[in-house]
């Protein structure tokens, strides 16, 4: 009789340790699931990220261009000055390049301000996406926490 009890225990006491032991492994799946998916999270918030600088550096590269362009043709209207023969021309060739340069001035500042305003929104769509990142990485880590919580209970449950 006391083989069978002992039999009996010891089978109880194996599925109640099988119980026990697909619960973390269950658990483990879920936080496996819930890694991927924060990296994954992460990457896509790194690449709207990399997108959103490149976006910004051709922006400034661009404004750039625009910038040297314009004091090239204010240079150019410059250079007049020294050509001119006569008084009058030297003048007129004076008030052409402050001109030119005052349009020169004026291109650049706007070519600056474009390139600042589309770096903000370049830095604005990398916040975004960083805190969608975040929001998910924290949804993830939730619904593994969910699922090993559940699995603890039925494991107690089936004690």
């Amino acid at each position: 009789m006391k083989k069978i009890v002992a039999a009996l225990a010891s089978i109880l006491l194996v599925s109640t340790t099988f119980a026990q032991t697909t619960a973390p492994s269950e658990a483990n799946k879920a936080q496996l699931k819930a890694n991927g998916e924060k990296s994954e999270a992460q990457a896509t918030a790194n690449k709207k990220k990399a997108e959103a600088q490149s976006d910004a550096d051709k922006a400034q590269a661009s404004a750039n261009e625009d910038k040297a362009s314009a004091q090239a043709d204010a240079d150019k209207k410059a250079a007049k000055v020294q050509k001119a023969t006569t008084m009058k021309d030297a003048s007129d060739a004076r008030a052409d390049a402050a001109r030119a340069q005052a349009k020169a001035d004026k291109k650049k500042s706007e070519a600056q301000t474009k390139a600042d305003r589309k770096k903000q929104h370049a830095s604005h769509d990398a916040n975004v996406a960083q805190a969608k990142a975040d929001k998910e990485k924290v949804e993830a880590q939730n619904d593994a926490n969910k699922k090993a919580a559940d699995e603890k209970v039925d494991a107690a449950k089936k004690q």
